[in-house]
């Protein structure tokens, strides 16, 4: 019997929970125009850990497929996300 393997976005592994919430970043950036908080990810996703949606957030940084800044509300966004500079 073979192994469940988790999901692939650009290559990388991903957890269910991982890709839902990658999802709901290039969604809210889709929509929005910035980046979803911590509480809009929990709001949106059903999840009830703070923490844990944080730890899931920054490790899509740590693997590379988002982008963003440590103790920055808002600033995580997909890598593949393209930003126009209006100056």
């Amino acid at each position: 019997m073979l192994a469940k393997r988790p999901p692939y976005i650009c290559g990388k592994t991903m957890t269910p929970a991982q890709k839902e919430i990658y999802h709901v970043i290039e969604e809210f950036w889709i929509k929005f125009g910035f980046g979803p908080s911590i509480d809009d990810v929990m709001y949106i996703t059903g999840e009830t850990g703070r923490g844990n949606t944080s730890r899931k957030m920054w490790h899509l940084v740590k693997i590379g497929l988002c982008k963003g800044t440590k103790n920055k509300a808002r600033s995580i966004r997909p890598c593949s996300l393209r930003i126009r500079n209006l100056e």
